[in-house]
């Protein structure tokens, strides 16, 4: 278990440590220390193969030809090609002048060329992180000959065509797998269409860690989080302890037709380790359902009751939102909880109370002025409406949008989907390294909400219950999709009991 953080920059910052370095370095140095990196990694992991390379007009192709020297001074069987270039950078351009006779192919690769290995492993060197512009037609008719090949793939700093800030993705973007990412890791290789382009991710630091050290900080550097970030979750409790040492979570849910929501929460909560749970449910007294049969440990209640003996029942924490209604008493609902509750009490907005706050300016500012710990956790389209845009802006850079929305609310910020994005109210930022397609189902969202409502009432801070939550909810879906359920047909109600397994595995 690695308990390091693992660094992500976006661009600007890379960029700058890469300008520093050339000015301090000599000559050269940075494009010979990438080549040998991949050289070193290709020696490891494909000792056997032949090796086809595509080189773009740039650095990243110089990056390209210094590999294919290298490789071929190691006797390894080389092929090249290379995109037309005018002038090339220096570095790239002296990387040309050294390239072996004979390696360089003409035309273009061929998906029936039948001199090609069977074993041969492709390497993309086409754009690095600076292409702005839509991949051209050459490059395109070279990264679809890749797609067919079916031979590995692997990507120099980031797959062609892959927005190294964003995630997004161009039509004829490489789908690499593996990519070696050079000086440090990037957030748009683990967010949005980056977790299926880039593969496994390694990086190559080329010796720069000072530097890198010196840019990581906000706006442009983050964290990647993983299992050794999330150490809370597997201290073993004390034999001396009692419901009361693991916090009274209260949860606010479950509109008429919608009770599933609210029992989805409340029993991930419980799985995951809260002391008492409480679910008032957004209907009058006499309730529909008294209990859930399937999990009596709960105890229901109706909204307005809940909200009405919330300190007699010693609640410490609340989630909020999951199949709540956005009605008129969904909104007084919500505007008692923000209004009433103690500010020392976390609470988790999730789903409807989203709506509601992107819609009633009342209950955001009754947010910002309670003042107390808060997490949000949107889905994209949620956080467009609360952010007055439209969720193509949101998607468009992640990043910022859970930054703006964390400034904006004085919250904690999941931002859900591939690649999950954990923002703070002060702007820090982490993607989810864990997770799969299998989350793309109803009610994986509530069960997120009640996880890390029980994380928060057991006392961890909203940081580390954020990232631990995001976290331990994709790892139990990767957990479920190893043990052969799904990721097609996976269900929400899967979810918690497979987390449950995590915590007490000690993640194992």
């Amino acid at each position: 278990m690695d308990s390091h953080p693992h660094r992500l920059l976006r661009a600007p910052a890379i960029k700058l440590i890469e300008r520093e370095a050339q000015a301090a370095l000599p000559p050269h140095a940075l494009m010979r220390r990438a080549a040998a990196a991949a050289a070193a990694l290709i020696a490891e992991r494909w000792p056997g193969h032949a090796i086809d390379l595509l080189c773009g007009p740039g650095n990243n192709g110089g990056d390209g030809f210094m590999l294919a020297a290298l490789l071929h001074q190691a006797g390894r069987q080389v092929r090249l090609w290379a995109l037309p270039a005018g002038k090339r950078p220096p570095d790239a351009g002296q990387a040309w002048q050294e390239l072996p006779a004979g390696l360089l192919q003409t035309g273009e690769p061929d998906a029936h060329d039948r001199s090609a290995s069977p074993r041969t492993l492709i390497v993309d060197a086409l754009f690095g992180i600076g292409l702005s512009r839509p991949l051209p037609p050459s490059a395109r008719r070279w990264t679809a000959w890749a797609a067919r090949r079916g031979s590995p793939v692997l990507a120099l700093d980031v797959p062609s065509g892959l927005d190294a800030d964003t995630g997004s993705a161009q039509p004829g973007a490489v789908r690499a797998h593996h990519t070696l990412t050079f000086i440090a890791d990037k957030p748009g290789l683990h967010t949005r269409a980056g977790r299926d382009h880039a593969g496994t991710v390694s990086v190559a630091d080329l010796e720069l860690e000072d530097r890198i050290g010196h840019h990581a900080g906000l706006p442009h550097g983050g964290q990647l989080v993983r299992q050794g970030d999330c150490l809370d979750l597997f201290r073993p409790r004390p034999q001396d302890s009692h419901k009361g040492s693991f916090g009274t979570l209260a949860i606010l849910a479950g509109a008429p037709g919608m009770t599933g929501a609210a029992l989805l929460a409340a029993r991930a909560a419980l799985y995951c380790g809260a002391g008492k749970i409480l679910v008032g449910l957004a209907e009058p007294a006499p309730l529909a359902l008294p209990c859930d049969p399937q999990h009596p440990e709960l105890m229901l209640r109706d909204a307005e009751g809940l909200l009405d003996h919330a300190a007699q029942l010693g609640v410490s924490g609340w989630v909020a939102g999951c199949g709540l209604g956005t009605g008129t008493s969904a909104g007084r609902w919500l505007g008692r909880l923000l209004a009433e509750t103690p500010a020392s009490a976390p609470l988790v907005l999730d789903a409807d109370a989203l709506v509601l706050l992107g819609t009633l300016p009342e209950l955001a500012h009754g947010l910002a002025a309670r003042g107390g710990p808060a997490i949000l956790t949107p889905h994209p389209r949620e956080a467009a409406r609360m952010l007055g845009s439209s969720t193509d802006d949101v998607q468009a850079d992640r990043i910022e949008a859970a930054r703006e929305l964390a400034a904006r609310y004085r919250a904690w910020v999941v931002l859900k989907g591939a690649g999950s994005i954990v923002c703070g109210p002060h702007g820090t930022w982490s993607i989810n390294d864990s997770g799969n397609a299998g989350l793309a189902t109803a009610g994986t969202g509530d069960v997120l909400a009640g996880m890390v409502g029980a994380l928060l009432a057991q006392g961890l801070d909203p940081c580390e219950a954020a990232r631990a939550g995001v976290w331990l909810h994709g790892a139990a879906a990767d957990d479920l999709v190893a043990r052969g359920i799904g990721p097609i047909g996976l269900t929400a109600s899967e979810i918690a009991p497979a987390a449950r397994d995590l915590r007490n595995r000690g993640g194992r």
